[in-house]
């Protein structure tokens, strides 16, 4: 199944590929909840969007500079 998301990219943008999924599920949870306060009641893929997002730039990694103190 192709969802249209380039994995690659993703890890330009994300270091490490165990972040990735961390981030596309807070962002996905992040828009399911502002769209109930709106009342939108249509389903859509928020994982989907997140990954998206994540891949076009529009969402990044915070404190990075933790992560990488982590890794080590």
């Amino acid at each position: 199944m192709n969802l249209g998301i380039n994995y690659d990219r993703l890890l330009n943008r994300a270091k490490y590929k165990y972040v990735i999924p961390i981030i596309a599920a807070k962002r996905a949870e992040t828009l399911k909840n502002l769209d109930e306060l709106k009342g939108v009641t249509e389903k859509k893929d928020y994982v989907r969007i997140s990954l998206k997002e994540l891949e076009e730039g529009k969402i990044q990694v915070k404190n990075s500079a933790l992560l990488d103190s982590l890794s080590k």
